[in-house]
């Protein structure tokens, strides 16, 4: 009968003869491929890995003042590290080369991948939109009085300012009132007020 303790996870995976280098390259490769795969299950059921995972090496790093480069010593980059150091150096092992060269390959594949898992969440992290607008926008847009000004004081209009309409506190240009619904134009902003004219 097979027990628990008979089943080796190298002897499965066809390194069970492996010693030395090749055993250092299959246990990078399997850590860093297992850590990836976990890692894809969690993101897979909700997101949980961010959480989780998101700052648990190099959180201080991006504080320290180090540029992008560095950016990519995250969960993800030290996984990517282990998962292509570990492959390149057995194809290197396994193809016949030198144990230094084999070495070589995978420090230059695995600093590879987690420079470019680092380019690629700075990638994704750019294209995330805050979608504030800022109010100094809608200078020179037009729109409608939503909320009458009255004279000297401070209404409300319905301008589009970044693609959308929104409503902002104005007041009139000359000081004068402005009724509910008449056309005007945003000439210059004071803090968050809109000072406008009627078109």
């Amino acid at each position: 009968m097979v027990s628990f303790s008979d089943f080796d996870v190298f002897e499965l995976l066809g390194f069970g003869e492996a010693t030395g280098m090749e055993l250092i390259f299959a246990v990078s490769a399997l850590v860093g491929g297992s850590l990836f795969l976990v890692w894809f299950a969690l993101m897979m059921i909700g997101g949980v890995a961010a959480d989780i995972f998101d700052g648990a090496f190099g959180t201080d790093i991006e504080a320290l003042g180090a540029d992008a480069s560095f950016k990519a010593l995250t969960f993800q980059g030290i996984m990517a590290f282990l998962m292509f150091f570990g492959l390149a150096g057995l194809y290197t092992l396994k193809s016949d080369g030198t144990t230094s060269l084999a070495i070589i390959a995978g420090a230059v594949a695995g600093s590879a991948s987690m420079y470019g898992t680092g380019k690629l969440f700075h990638l994704f992290i750019g294209l995330q939109a805050s979608g504030n607008v800022e109010i100094s926008e809608a200078i020179g847009s037009q729109g409608t009085t939503y909320l009458r000004i009255p004279e000297g004081d401070v209404g409300q209009v319905q301008v589009e300012a970044g693609g959308a309409l929104k409503i902002y506190n104005a007041k009139s240009e000359d000081g004068a009132g402005i009724a509910t619904g008449d056309f005007v134009e945003v000439v210059d902003v004071i803090s968050s007020t809109l000072i406008v004219k009627r078109v």
